[in-house]
């Protein structure tokens, strides 16, 4: 008897190396400078007159976005102010007899903050306000 039949050989697999590039360009620029705080911080305060603090713009340094403040020690509060605003009353309803710290800032592009200018701020009765730049 006679068998016919058929063989088939592979060739074995071949090792590869598989590698790619992806080279990507970017532009963008990057700033970098001081937000500079407020200057000549004052303030006044008297009988029913609530503390008023004001200050003179900062000259140079980065952009300002506007000015943010805030109370600290037994008091709580604060606000944001427009990038050309150079004054702020605390309202009364803010404090109590005692004293407290003003704290102002400016602002300036990503977030960035000026170092801090402060005042003492406080009530002596429920009538008579006081304040005090150092």
């Amino acid at each position: 008897m006679l068998l016919a039949g058929t063989v088939v050989l592979l060739a074995p697999p071949q090792s590869t190396q598989a590698s790619w590039t992806d080279t990507e360009y970017g532009l963008g620029s990057l700033q970098s400078g001081t937000v500079n705080p407020p200057t000549n911080l004052q303030c006044s305060a008297g009988l029913l007159n609530p503390p008023t603090f004001t200050w003179n713009l900062p000259v140079g340094g980065l952009a300002r976005s506007g000015f943010t403040w805030r109370l600290s020690g037994p008091f709580s509060g604060g606000g944001t102010l427009g990038p050309n605003a150079t004054t702020v009353t605390v309202s009364g309803g803010l404090l109590s007899i005692g004293s407290g710290t003003f704290h102002l800032y400016a602002n300036g592009p990503g977030g960035w903050t000026s170092t801090e200018v402060t005042g003492t701020v406080g009530i002596v009765t429920g009538l008579i306000y006081f304040c005090s730049v150092p």
